[in-house]
């Protein structure tokens, strides 16, 4: 007794229902003196389909690439301009502070003496209806 098994294949039938077996039924759209085989289309080359696809999804990764590194680069920017806004208003907000210091009426009366000036008397006033001038005529002091 041998334990080797029998590899090779059964012959292919002839006719029956299997693939490649006999002649197919003519169709009422073919002549009746042409084979099945030959009626039949060649299929499509799978590669010019494969390389588009291929193709379209490398376009689609470039596509992201670029537009996530837009999208970054207008990050970036967006910040840096927050930052430099912060800086601006904290500027604009010391020179604020400045101004009402200088704008301050001691301030100013200070300074005033420290270049000579004196104060003026105390303002006189008119009354126009009546004619007469009204206010004290002494020193402002």
């Amino acid at each position: 007794m041998s334990t080797r098994t029998d590899t090779r294949r059964a012959p292919a039938r002839k006719g029956g229902s299997g693939k490649g077996g006999g002649a197919a039924p003519a169709s009422p759209g073919r002549a009746p003196g042409r084979k099945a085989g030959a009626a039949r289309a060649r299929p499509a080359p799978r590669i010019p389909f494969v390389l588009l696809v291929l193709c379209l999804l490398g376009g689609a990764l470039v596509a992201l690439l670029v537009l996530r590194s837009v999208v970054a680069q207008e990050a970036f920017t967006i910040a840096s301009l927050q930052a430099e806004n912060r800086e601006l208003a904290y500027e604009e907000q010391q020179r604020r502070n400045t101004v009402a210091g200088l704008e301050a009426s001691e301030r100013i009366a200070e300074e005033a003496e420290a270049m000579g000036m004196e104060q003026g008397e105390a303002p006189l006033f008119l009354d126009p209806e009546n004619g007469e001038i009204t206010g004290s005529a002494g020193s402002g002091e």
